[in-house]
């Protein structure tokens, strides 16, 4: 029977209090995330008992309703009903009302919602990009495409074109998370990519009206746009607060793309690209000193971060990695991490007598092990079988322990899921694969005989 999204949507509304109490309102792979003018109006008892909501939890300073793979029908149903400030900004409003309500600012809320807010819009073309890479890795692999090849040359050109071309993505989002016009920021990013001003990396005595200027590449870069967004924001409200409004549209864009550009290419390219090196390497050092530990730190709570929504504070870590490095090796710590809990959940679906617990762990299972989306996994069915989720993450973190000690890394970035198997292994190697198959099993294990049906009743 098809699910009624309008009625998820009217449930979901009325207990976060009503469409008045909405500041903005916005959507992840699997969750509806809400920033309310008054978080006591909310129902949480109520809320979580909508038919189609998983979790309700706050995270991030948002209220966040996990609906799983619906939610992007739950979110259209939202804005189809309600009139409702999408994707809207009030950071800066909601640091005032703190300020003037004596409230302590929420600095890690903030931050993680920031990167939340900057990558998440371009989620689907990553994964997207991400997958093509490895399939054509898988292709390259077993010599069915040469890499010479013309259709090679095409294929990759879409599968690499979203990573190289990324601070134009980055600009947009960054540009609206900040209060910036997005479009002004696009155009500064693609003055940091243009080809003649590229060109000028292997040129000599590079300098702006005698001013000497270091030179880096700009292509898969995460900081310096990122940065140049928020120097954006405050410049072009700076000058509409003092320039006639008569001469704003005219003056503010041109002003801002000169001076955000040039103080990009004298100071905040430079900066950032010490910084990024320096994230990388003292981040490289610090687990090739304890291997073991941080693989099985990482990949063990992997999961937990997900929970939190703070693992969206490795995204630019690891963008950043790639572009300062040419490889990862965070991320290839968590390898088995996706398919651990695909397992687990898929075993309870086998255990349970109970069809609705069988139903919901078997879609969640399939999300996981297919689309290696697991927060229905985790919020729907782990987080209250708490023995068999306890048993996921020390099985994961054992298969991260050893991707740690054995170096696992990664020099394309793919998605990680059961389709893309076979690139996983040409890409992580043989390693990645017994992490898989480590986590794989003793998830299926855990999953089995530990579940009861007493736990979802908890």
């Amino acid at each position: 029977m098809a699910k009624d999204y309008k009625a998820l949507a009217d449930g979901v509304i009325a207990n976060v209090g009503g469409p008045e109490n909405v500041a903005s309102f916005a959507h992840c792979v699997t969750r509806l995330r809400f920033k309310l003018k008054d978080d006591s109006k909310v129902n949480m008892e109520a809320l979580g008992k909508v038919p189609g909501v998983i979790k309700v939890l706050t995270a991030s300073g948002q209220l966040q309703v996990v609906i799983g793979q619906d939610v992007t029908e739950a979110y259209d149903a939202v804005l189809a009903n309600y009139n409702l400030n999408a994707a809207g900004e009030v950071e800066a409003e909601d640091k005032a009302a703190a300020a003037k309500e004596g409230k302590k600012f929420d600095i890690a809320g903030t931050l993680a919602d920031i990167v939340s807010g900057i990558f998440l819009p371009f989620m689907s073309a990553f994964m997207g990009a991400g997958l093509l890479k490895g399939i054509l890795v898988l292709l390259t692999t077993f010599n069915i495409l040469p890499k010479d090849s013309s259709t090679y040359s095409i294929l990759y050109a879409v599968a690499d074109g979203t990573f190289y071309f990324l601070p134009m993505f980055l600009a947009y989002s960054a540009g609206k998370k900040f209060g910036a016009n997005p479009f002004v920021t696009m155009a500064i990013a693609a003055a940091m990519l243009y080809p003649n001003f590229a060109a000028l990396s292997s040129a000599e005595n590079v300098n702006f009206l005698g001013i000497p200027v270091t030179m880096i590449s700009y292509s898969s870069t995460v900081l310096p746009i990122i940065v140049a967004a928020w120097l954006q924001s405050v410049l072009e409200k700076f000058l509409n607060a003092r320039l006639p409004k008569v001469i704003r549209s005219i003056f503010v864009p041109l002003i801002v793309m000169v001076v955000v550009f040039v103080a990009v290419v004298l100071v905040v390219g430079p900066v950032t690209d010490i910084v990024g090196k320096a994230i990388a390497n003292v981040i490289k050092a610090a687990l090739d000193a304890a291997p073991l530990l941080g693989g099985f730190l990482m990949a063990a709570l992997w999961p937990v971060m997900i929970i939190f929504g703070v693992h969206w504070g490795m995204v630019p870590i690891v963008m950043n990695n790639h572009a300062v490095l040419g490889y990862d090796y965070i991320l290839p710590l968590t390898v088995g991490t996706n398919f651990g809990i695909a397992a687990a959940v898929f075993a309870i679906s086998l255990k349970s007598k109970k069809a609705e617990t069988k139903e919901l762990a078997a879609t969640s299972a399939v999300s996981a092990f297919v689309g290696g989306v697991t927060e229905p996994a985790i919020y729907g069915i782990l987080m209250k079988c708490k023995k068999v989720f306890a048993a996921v993450l020390l099985a994961n973190g054992i298969g991260g322990a050893i991707c740690g000690v054995m170096h696992v890394t990664r020099d394309v970035m793919i998605t990680v899921n059961g389709l893309t198997l076979p690139a996983i292994a040409a890409v992580y190697g043989p390693w990645g694969i017994v992490a898989i198959v480590i986590s794989m099993v003793a998830g299926f294990l855990a999953g089995y005989f530990v579940f009861d049906d007493k736990m979802m009743e908890e």
